[in-house]
């Protein structure tokens, strides 16, 4: 029986939707693959402060369990919402694939887009069954975008269309502001926090108080850093030296808690997708080693699609 899933755009849609995207032809570079239900990310009882939309942006190459233990990841709760004593949890979640990351030549057995695209789809519904907040609000969407900084600008612009034609349409009535959290692992936060990715030093600084500081003078954005933390040194240090030279860079963002490190399984988080791609290459899929990295609906699918059984 065909693992193979139907994709609510429907996989031709969806192929019609990345060519939009690497062409250049969709403003902002971003379109939605998959999503819950029409009116997705509003739930069904609205806010009525800014919707908080969780990002996990991958290339999914394959999806595996640190994968999914990042979706799953609660939100942090921050001092001014527990004076409130609102709901601190996520409004909806998005996996996102990266196409500019991504944009490489396939190797042979390697996964096209479209089938990262259906394994997304599989990983989502775990993310469903993990029980989390916000699980039934999970969408997928594609980006042509390197940076962060340069993600939450463009989500921000796609959800304020996105809502401004459900009110032209009569479907709803508020053109909702959104505070996006990306989460992602400590090897992730290098590429936001050191400045050989930017022009310089000071533009990086600039770049990063504009996303990560509250609006209406920055994006608003929030960033969760998931991680395995060392006893007595607290969640803002990491036990390697990598890591605690990124935290040190983050370290203004991390004490306005912009930044929030948070605590993960330490075997999961070093859960490898080219581990997987090499075990597999190596071994074959037949072998069972491969198969403790990835969620088992995700291993039934590369056992059928004959993903990277090819020796890369």
């Amino acid at each position: 029986m065909s693992m193979t899933i139907e994709m609510a755009a429907g996989p031709a849609a969806a192929i019609v939707l990345l060519h939009r995207v690497q062409h250049g032809l969709s403003h902002p570079p971003v379109e939605l693959i998959y999503t819950p239900h029409d009116l997705w990310p509003i739930p069904k009882v609205p806010p009525i402060r800014p919707l908080r939309i969780m990002v996990l942006d991958s290339s999914f190459n394959p999806p595996t369990l640190a994968h999914l233990a990042l979706a799953n990841t609660r939100r942090p709760s921050y001092d001014e919402e527990i004076a409130t004593k609102e709901d601190t949890d996520y409004d909806a979640k998005l996996l996102l694939l990266s196409i500019r990351n991504a944009d490489k030549a396939l190797k042979p057995g390697d996964a096209t887009y479209i089938q990262r695209l259906e394994m997304m789809e599989l990983l989502a519904k775990d993310v469903v069954s993990a029980g989390h907040g916000g699980g039934s609000q999970v969408a997928i969407a594609i980006i042509d975008e390197p940076t962060f900084v340069g993600k939450s600008s463009h989500l921000r612009t796609f959800f304020k269309n996105r809502f401004a034609n459900f009110v032209q349409a009569s479907l709803t009535h508020t053109i909702y502001d959104t505070q996006l959290t990306f989460i992602l692992g400590l090897d992730t936060l290098e590429r936001l926090v050191q400045p050989r990715y930017y022009s310089s030093e000071s533009q990086m600084i600039t770049s990063l108080r504009k996303f990560l500081s509250p609006s209406p003078g920055g994006d608003d954005s929030r960033v969760v850093c998931a991680c395995r933390t060392s006893p007595g040194l607290g969640n803002s240090q990491s036990a390697d030296a990598s890591g605690r030279a990124d935290l040190a860079l983050a370290a203004e963002f991390i004490a306005s808690r912009r930044i929030v490190i948070v605590d993960i399984d330490e075997n999961v988080r070093s859960y490898s997708s080219s581990e997987v791609r090499k075990t597999i290459g190596q071994l074959g899929s037949k072998a069972k080693e491969w198969r403790q990295f990835v969620p088992s609906r995700i291993a039934e699918y590369i056992v059928q699609e004959s993903l990277y059984s090819v020796q890369l």
